[in-house]
Order: C-alpha cells, then structure tokens, then sequence
C-alpha cells in the first residue's frame, strides 16, 4: 500500500513538472505581463506623504493653489487634483481632531484617473491613508 502511495505522489510530482514546462505555459508567461494587472500599484504611485503642522494646514485650507480643482470635500478628507503633461496629479488631505496628513499620489493619464477616480476615493475614505 505504501508504494503504492509513494508511486502516485512520484507521478503526480513529474506530471506536474512537465506542466510547467509545456510551450502553453511558455507562451502565456510571455504575454502575460502586457495583459495582467496584478495590484494597484500599476493604476496610481504614491508619490509621498507628510503630517502637516497646524500653519501648513490653514495656509493650504486658506490659499488653495490655483492650478488644482477640488474633487472630494467633507469634514475629514479633501481630494484636490492637477494635470500635468502626460499625467494627473492628486493631493489626498485627511484631516482628525489632532493632526493633518496630506499625500500626492500619480495617475499615468487622464484616462486612467476618470476610470479609477471613483474606487480611489472610496478607497481613501475607507481610511487607505494610514496616520501614525
């Protein structure tokens, strides 16, 4: 019974080693970076993020630059945005009782932003941004 057992697993190993060898196998590895997007690190970059002193904060609240347009405004979170050449630029602000944390993050295209904007903002109103 016992090689039986070991005969089976030895087969079952070496069926699964040509598997992974076949040309189909081969062929779909190639392709496969082009065609699959794995995380979201591919949709947007985090650019940076930093906490914002109280000055900082009302300065930016007060004097908002004009090249950005605001996009999400609510009591703990603003979401500016600005194109650049070629990209699109967003400024994520999440504001608590005791601090201010702002990031910049990138989108390859106007294209890619318009078609992920609104599960980006979910995302961030889910609390994506972490404070410490």
């Amino acid at each position: 019974m016992k090689s039986i057992f070991v005969l089976s697993l030895t087969i079952i190993f070496l069926s699964g080693c040509s598997l992974y060898k076949s040309e189909g196998r081969k062929e779909f590895e190639s392709n496969a970076p082009g065609k699959v997007k794995t995380s979201s690190t591919e949709i947007f970059q985090l650019k940076g993020c930093k906490k914002e002193s109280s000055l900082e904060s009302w300065f930016n609240a007060e004097f908002p630059a004009a090249s950005y347009e605001l996009v999400v405004a609510e009591n703990d979170l603003e979401v500016w945005r600005t194109t650049h050449p070629g990209t699109v630029e967003v400024k994520a602000i999440q504001k608590t009782e005791t601090s201010t944390q702002s990031c910049l993050y990138e989108f390859s295209t106007k294209a890619v932003w318009d078609g992920y904007k609104e599960q980006f903002i979910r995302e961030l109103e889910n609390n994506l941004m972490t404070q410490d």
